[in-house]
């Protein structure tokens, strides 16, 4: 049997729930570790079991959100941002992003009463903490300003050795220092996890930060091709790899310019022409260790080409007779790196593999798509 659809409505603001919502089809989302998401309904307003719902109010943007649910599982829920009306097919079509959209639309800057944003008591500094506290530390700051207030559980503070400051006049958005910061060596990966609060009328978001890593790197879970896993899809990209030196630039100009800087010749000695990346999305950065940082990572992720595998899976764990072999949507995470078992692939050999799951989004009613990648851990 088909696992059941739904979609609620909620205040964003508070996560109280205000009325269920029947799509036209099958509702289309995406959720991705260190990710914004994003999610699409199309309903028909006109619809006899939609006659007592008021769509005018309910994509009001960013003031609501809707949640796409199957069964008790919360697979996306954001603000609405978006929303188009077709006469001739008497649809509308509302889309938004995950809860961490709305930081995409947040200054980060000190939770002060507000003077001037170049005024140094706008400025963000946070020490002794772990990378994982400066991130929980970064959220819990935007909250805490007058209003800003989000219905997210954070975890608690985490002490270490780390430090960064964040200047306000760099009128930067909490998003893109939250996706900065995971992009360090050993920097966090990130999820906001929505769920329904038992016995309330209420939906809410956990912020999960890895260690650096998000899931269970040793999953006992299964799938094999042909049960309830099937169709893999592989995606090899070297487009940026494989990278003997890499650039990292920060803050200045000219002579004055800020770099990190990572090299490995084992790759060359490995009979890899040499070749040269630059990363020049952290120019604000002032700190060279940080940079350094940044160089190091990259040169570990392009070390070689990124393989991604796209494969579909059942939501209820079960092969196509109903019988259960894999685990159900809702008892495995993003980050979980589980076994994969192959056997009769056109491309890829017989074998277990581990990977980790990056992503899922929306395949058919029974199904949903995994984006998987390697993962060294053994078998």
């Amino acid at each position: 049997m088909s696992p059941e659809w739904r979609v609620m409505v909620a205040e964003t603001t508070t996560g109280t729930l205000l009325a269920d919502v029947t799509p036209r089809d099958l509702p289309s989302f995406t959720r991705k570790l260190t990710d914004r998401g994003q999610w699409t309904v199309n309903v028909m307003p006109d619809d006899a079991a939609n006659t007592n719902t008021d769509f005018h109010a309910l994509t009001d943007a960013g003031r609501f959100t809707w949640a796409i649910l199957c069964g008790p599982v919360v697979v996306q829920a954001g603000p609405t941002f978006t929303y188009s009306y077709s006469e001739s097919t008497r649809t509308l079509s509302v889309s938004g992003t995950g809860i961490a959209g709305l930081f995409d639309r947040r200054v980060l800057r000190n939770a002060v009463l507000y003077t001037s944003i170049v005024n140094p008591s706008e400025d963000v500094t946070i020490s002794n903490r772990s990378l994982r506290g400066i991130a929980r530390d970064l959220v819990a700051i935007n909250l805490a300003q007058n209003g800003y207030g989000l219905p997210i559980d954070l975890p608690a503070p985490e002490t270490g050795p780390n430090v960064r400051t964040y200047y306000g006049y760099d009128l930067a958005k909490l998003w893109d220092r939250l996706d900065d910061l995971s992009k360090v060596l050993e920097g966090p990966e990130l999820d906001f996890w929505p769920y329904l609060v038992p016995g309330e009328n209420k939906l809410r978001w956990q912020m999960l930060i890895g260690s650096p890593l998000l899931g269970d790197q040793q999953s006992a879970a299964v799938w094999d091709y042909g049960g309830a896993l099937s169709a893999i899809d592989v995606d090899v990209n070297g487009s940026a790899s494989p990278a003997t030196r890499v650039w990292v630039k920060g803050s200045g100009n000219e002579r004055g310019l800020l770099t990190g800087y990572a090299e490995d010749p084992s790759l060359v000695a490995l009979g890899f022409p040499p070749t040269d990346f630059v990363d020049g999305d952290h120019t604000s950065v002032t700190e060279v260790s940080t940079l350094q940082s940044y160089a190091t990572a990259d040169l570990k992720q392009f070390s070689s080409a990124t393989e991604t595998w796209k494969c579909s899976v059942r939501i209820d764990g079960a092969t196509g007779t109903g019988q259960e072999v894999s685990p159900a949507l809702g008892s495995w995470s993003l980050g979980d790196a589980p076994q994969f078992g192959v056997s009769g692939h056109p491309w890829i050999p017989d074998g277990q593999y581990r990977r980790r799951i990056l992503a899922y989004s929306n395949k058919d009613e029974a199904s949903v798509q995994l984006d998987l990648q390697p993962t060294p851990a053994a078998l």
